[in-house]
């Protein structure tokens, strides 16, 4: 059985159309699904023995009701596109199916555990068990926050990867101690222990820290933090996301914003511990 236009150019086609047309999201679904042919024995009536073409779509169940909602557009870019003949005719898109979620097993603290395959959370947890340079309570912090992400409990894994992020904070205050410690005044060196090392507050802490930091800017750009203020606000952010998400403030995160978080703090993490272990070598 033969098409004027295969599946996949179809496929490729209706993205580039969403893509130029602004529907940016709709575009970045379709690029994930799958498309295959619903032929019919259903004769049009247009022309003699031409039959009908129908378009089936799988897409991932998070975007089942939006492709739902834009049926009706995506069957006329289909119609648009394919080219008609003596055999078939398109008549859009029959119906809308789900992708089958792929799961992967890896070794985690001397026990498997089952993942969506290629997931933010399978991505991290790779990078966690691979990395010799973060320590084991850190990584069981986020070992936690991506299984609790994974089972879609992101409240929970909300407040996993905030005490990561405090962990983290900590860490950099103790590095940067140290640093004060071979170069500081004794002035510096007591108030930052003050202030920042004994604060009763992560807020507290990383308020006193950013003062500190923004005013040695040459060491934290020297450690590849160009924007200092913008680069360690990323900690408060995860802060007060854990402290919306652990007290009853009736604030939630979605799935997909912490997936973004939690992207993002793959990248920070590593950078940070870095500048944590060469710290003391300045």
């Amino acid at each position: 059985m033969r098409f004027t236009v295969s599946e996949k150019d179809l496929l490729l086609t209706i993205v580039e159309v969403l893509k130029v047309d602004s529907h940016n999201t709709l575009a970045n679904v379709l690029s994930i699904s799958k498309l295959v042919f619903d032929p019919q024995w259903e004769f049009t009536r247009v022309v003699s023995d031409q039959r009908k073409l129908f378009v089936k779509l799988r897409v991932p169940l998070n975007f089942r009701k939006m492709i739902n909602e834009n049926k009706d557009l995506l069957s006329e870019i289909c119609m648009d596109i394919y080219i008609n003949d003596d055999s078939y005719a398109c008549y859009g898109i029959s119906s809308i199916g789900v992708l089958p979620i792929q799961t992967e097993e890896i070794q985690v603290d001397n026990h498997k555990v089952m993942l969506e395959k290629d997931s933010v959370y399978m991505s991290f947890m790779k990078f966690l068990a691979d990395n010799t340079i973060i320590d084991e309570l850190q990584k069981k912090y986020l070992y936690e926050a991506c299984a609790s992400g994974s089972a879609n409990n992101i409240l929970s894994a909300s407040v996993m990867l905030g005490c990561s992020a405090e962990i983290l904070l900590k860490q950099l205050c103790e590095g940067y101690m140290i640093y004060l410690n071979n170069n500081g005044t004794h002035t510096e060196q007591s108030t930052f222990q003050q202030k920042v090392l004994n604060a009763k507050t992560a807020y507290i802490r990383l308020a006193e820290f950013l003062k500190r930091a923004e005013a040695n800017p040459t060491v934290f750009k020297q450690l590849g933090f160009e924007n200092i203020n913008l680069n360690f606000n990323f900690l408060d952010i995860i802060r007060q996301t854990r402290n919306d998400s652990g007290h009853p403030t009736g604030k939630n995160i979605s799935k997909e914003e912490f997936e973004l978080m939690l992207g993002n703090y793959q990248g920070f993490l590593l950078k940070t511990i870095n500048a944590i272990k060469q710290l003391p070598l300045i």
